[in-house]
């Protein structure tokens, strides 16, 4: 694998739990676990050559959030992405939300994302130029 298709099958997003993200047990709240997760999706599609310009687009199908400990405000998390399936039409992604220094664990994230042609409204093979950054 090049360094271009490593760096993207596994991007690093660094992340900073703050307190407004916090509910009243005063841990992080799932609903921000979901954007920081969100949004960690948005920096592997940048990093595979994926603007939002082009007709075909990966979308969001299915996602799986598991929490292992608490995130707290002041954390600073590391949100680890990887490949681990690609089909005709499909990725499955797994993301790792970890302690920056001691990388602990604080929860995962399984993502399906389907490719999905903006013009027809339909699923579309995956283009053959993301699928050799993802292969």
């Amino acid at each position: 694998m090049d360094t271009e298709a490593e760096a993207a099958t596994q991007a690093l997003t660094t992340i900073v739990v703050h307190q407004w993200q916090c509910d009243h047990f005063g841990h992080m709240n799932v609903r921000h676990y979901a954007a920081i997760f969100d949004d960690a999706i948005f920096v592997f599609w940048g990093r595979c050559g994926i603007s939002g310009k082009q007709a075909i687009v990966p979308v969001s199908a299915e996602i799986k959030l598991s929490f292992r400990s608490e995130a707290v405000a002041g954390t600073i998390a590391n949100i680890r992405s990887r490949v681990s399936h690609v089909g005709t039409k499909s990725v499955k992604l797994q993301m790792e939300m970890v302690d920056a220094r001691t990388q602990d664990l604080f929860a995962t994230c399984e993502t399906v994302e389907v490719f999905f042609n903006l013009d027809s409204r339909e699923s579309h093979p995956i283009p053959a130029e993301i699928r050799a950054r993802l292969t």
